[in-house]
């Protein structure tokens, strides 16, 4: 009967550490954000430096959105803290086969002098110019479709 007990605990024991090691290696990084618009957001780890990660079908407004939703909600900024593009619409350092936008709050002198909206008659919002920014909360006003798809 002895034997039997321990044959149980022991394969017991192999289940239960088989299924931790899957849970560790299949579970997202601890420090991964889901915004409202469900983007991942991925800091990068240099201080106040993110990743957004683009889906099919995100353009401006939601990385924008998944942006400001990160540095608000994670980062603690203020609402006219203002996101800057620190690398353009390009493939993802933290997911392969996406493309990602890294955003900084924290912008070097040369990005600080980036282009803001309607500079030079420009009113399109950029997800490729470094430099380019905009206030976390302007930013942020584009997540408002999130929340009026559900009315």
């Amino acid at each position: 009967m002895r034997r039997y007990y321990s044959s149980f605990f022991h394969c017991l024991f192999k289940g239960f550490a088989l299924t931790v090691a899957l849970g560790v290696t299949l579970a997202p990084p601890v420090s991964a954000f889901t915004a409202v618009n469900r983007l991942h957001v991925q800091p990068t780890g240099q201080q106040g430096q993110f990743e957004v990660i683009s889906s099919q079908g995100a353009g401006p407004r939601q990385i924008w959105c998944a942006g400001a939703n990160f540095a608000r909600s994670a980062l603690g900024v203020a609402g006219n803290t203002r996101l800057y593009i620190s690398k353009g619409l390009s493939p993802s350092a933290a997911f392969r086969g996406r493309k990602s936008v890294i955003f900084t709050v924290a912008p070097s002198a040369a990005l600080r002098n980036g282009p803001r909206l309607g500079d030079g008659g420009n009113y399109s919002v950029s997800l490729t110019k470094a430099g380019f920014n905009l206030s976390a909360n302007h930013a942020e006003g584009f997540c408002e479709d999130v929340w009026t798809d559900f009315d």
